[in-house]
């Protein structure tokens, strides 16, 4: 029984999720969670089936539920005590105790478990002074989150007090039962409280106690990973609990407060009719079951629950379109002209289709008027669905300029302005990074075109053959070259950096990949750059661009460049995340800061000065937080669009997506 002194970081772990609801295995680890509740109520005794044996060894995908794998085998082997250590002092020094117990795992009711049956009863009765206080400390913790809890404090100060109590608990017990220069052996009983000298029995069994009343408080009650128990969608329930999302919005809340923003738009000032073509602008988006099916497992070990799953995700995802297309139509109800319904680029693999309800609540928006679908060829082998969606963005269908937003956005004001402002000389638009050094492809401005649509495929097929160091990083392109005969490697590669920008990192904030990406690449030596673009029309440098500037102008561009290339101001696509926000308000990303302060919102009162909301990350998603208490003023203003947009709900198109409160 143990853990590694760290956790590697891995694509497929999420360090905010320790309840390992977001892996390719999601349904198996909540089928060990149950299972080990089980065993602890006494419903059922453990044995060690197959299923067990395909996650035992994930350590680095979910390091708590294999924590929990072998404290169950410990009910029926020997305990190996020379291991004990690492995991006591390595797992849980990287995750609090606070955090634990927000995850649902019951490691401390199994732990207080192997106690008793050292003990051979059930009440601990070596209590000694050297280590009871790490017990009363235990006791303090719980009494006091009793104590708020019946005085009807709220979540945030409920949660925050909670977790000083347990930080300073862990503390304590640490110091205590580190073990010095003690035997490996000698460490280990202690940590366990299988010292009759000095037990921490009790303090297992008071944060068990302690953590059953999170889970009834906080839990959802869930019949899987994206289900509630009467099969209404429900994202948050791939979460066994929301708690790391309350204190997220304590964050969030702080730094709208320190940065001055109001967190309510302004509404639009309405603006005379304008004359233009019919059908020359359009807003876009990208829907692939290869985007939304990523966590599901498709070999069969999850059962009916991973189609059952699939669905709710997708079902999720069409009400996170349905949210969007909204906003874009209220927005524009105040502009010169609508700019009509969102396209959404349906991009499926060879005998791949959406669940039958998605369907028809797509083809009900779209007789609504609030989108219009397109599906597409069907992609290249060697390419995925999500890569040959962006791709197609570019091939001409009537538009002279397409505005591609990602899903988890919210528009707040009315976006032909910036249409009109690249309707002459742009031919390509994104929004810087956090760093100000890459390019984010949330939101991208582009104007189709065969000839750039040929270059990009062809950039594409070349990616994998590109070779040297990179301007960006002064890294090797490639590692190892990715394979492009399998769709694997190659495809999502092209996909999340040549073609989306970097798709989960935010133009403010997120994780700011883009500085190391091939799009920058493509970018900077085939267009021309002209900076950003202005209000009035045009684009121009500025002095927030220097950093992306100075390593672009590096090495020389295309002699014969495709097209010109701006940026799009930092309101255009601005990250409403917590770490984003606090990333601002801290002044971290001062250049970034500086953009936004100068935006075409900035001379605006009482408003906040942004046109689009992005919420950048898997676990960021606004739809996610089903509890009100976990959401920031700008989660609440997706979910204010999302209940009007609801109220329009066509019959054969209802909101899927239901929460608790």
């Amino acid at each position: 029984m143990w853990i590694g002194w760290f956790l590697p970081p891995v694509a497929a772990y999420h360090a905010h999720d320790h309840s390992c609801g977001w892996t390719n295995k999601q349904v198996l680890w909540r089928r060990l969670r149950q299972r080990a509740d089980a065993v602890l109520a006494g419903a059922t005794a453990w044995s060690r089936e197959s299923w067990v044996d395909q996650i035992a060894e994930e350590l680095v995908n979910c390091p708590l539920g294999v924590h929990v794998i072998e404290l169950l085998d410990a009910e029926t082997k020997s305990l190996d005590l020379s291991r004990s250590r690492q995991m006591g002092f390595g797992l849980y020094n990287v995750v609090s105790l606070w955090n634990i117990a927000l995850t649902g795992w019951p490691t401390f009711g199994l732990l207080h478990r192997l106690c008793r049956r050292a003990f051979a009863n059930s009440t601990g009765t070596h209590r000694p002074a050297r280590g009871a206080f790490v017990v009363r400390a235990a006791q303090r913790a719980r009494r006091r989150y009793e104590s708020n809890a019946s005085r009807g404090v709220s979540d945030l100060e409920l949660l925050h007090s909670l977790e000083v109590d347990l930080n300073q608990l862990r503390s304590s017990w640490f110091a205590r039962f580190d073990g010095g220069g003690a035997p490996v052996t000698e460490v280990a009983t202690r940590w366990l409280g299988l010292d009759a000298m000095e037990p921490s029995c009790e303090m297992w069994a008071e944060l068990a106690t302690l953590q059953r009343q999170l889970r009834h408080r906080f839990e959802l009650p869930c019949a899987s990973g994206a289900r509630r128990l009467d099969g209404a969608v429900c994202p948050g329930c791939r979460l066994a609990a929301q708690g790391f999302w309350l204190d997220e919005r304590r964050v969030a809340e702080a730094a709208l407060a320190q940065l001055g923003l109001p967190g309510q738009p302004e509404e639009p000032a309405a603006r005379a009719a304008e004359r233009r073509a019919p059908g020359a602008w359009a807003t876009a988006t990208v829907l692939t079951s290869e985007d939304l099916f990523r966590s599901i497992r498709h070999d069969g070990q999850g059962g009916s629950e991973d189609w059952e799953d699939a669905t709710a995700i997708v079902l999720a995802y069409v009400d996170a379109l349905r949210t969007l297309a909204f906003s874009l139509r209220r927005a524009g109800r105040h502009g010169a002209a609508s700019l009509g319904p969102l396209l959404v680029l349906l991009s499926l693999r060879q005998g791949e289709a959406l669940p039958q309800e998605a369907r028809e609540s797509l083809e009900a928006l779209e007789e609504q008027g609030l989108i219009q679908l397109l599906h597409l060829p069907i992609p290249p082998q060697h390419l995925w669905p999500r890569a040959w969606g962006k791709l197609q963005l570019w091939q001409p269908r009537g538009y002279d300029l397409v505005l591609y937003l990602d899903a988890d956005i919210l528009v707040l004001d009315d976006l032909t302005s910036l249409f009109r402002a690249a309707a002459e000389g742009v031919d390509a638009a994104a929004a810087l990074t956090r760093s100000m050094m890459g390019l984010n492809g949330g939101v991208m401005l582009l104007r189709p075109s065969s000839h750039i649509f040929h270059a990009l495929r062809a950039s594409l097929e070349e990616l994998p053959s590109w070779k040297g160091l990179s301007r960006w990083t002064g890294r090797p392109w490639w590692n190892t070259p990715p394979e492009t005969s399998n769709g694997s490697d190659f495809g999502s590669y092209g996909d999340q950096d040549h073609l989306s920008l970097s798709g989960e990192a935010s133009a403010v904030c997120g994780r700011d990949e883009a500085v190391r990406s091939p799009p920058n690449e493509w970018l900077a030596t085939s267009f021309r750059f002209a900076g950003e673009l202005q209000p009035g029309g045009g684009c121009a440098r500025q002095p927030w661009q220097r950093a992306y500037v100075d390593v672009r102008d590096a090495e020389p561009g295309s002699k014969q460049p495709l097209g010109t290339f701006c940026t799009l101001p930092v309101g255009f696509n601005f990250c409403a995340t917590a770490g984003c926000l606090d990333q601002l308000a801290s002044k971290e990303h001062h250049l970034a800061l500086e953009s936004l302060s100068h935006g075409w919102s900035a001379g605006r009162s009482q408003a906040l000065p942004v046109q689009v909301l992005h919420w950048p990350g898997a676990l960021r998603k606004p739809w996610q937080r089903c509890l009100s208490s976990t959401r920031s003023r700008l989660d609440e203003l997706w979910w204010k669009t999302f209940q009007e947009a609801c109220l329009e709900a066509p019959k054969a198109a209802p909101c899927r997506v239901k929460c608790f409160d």
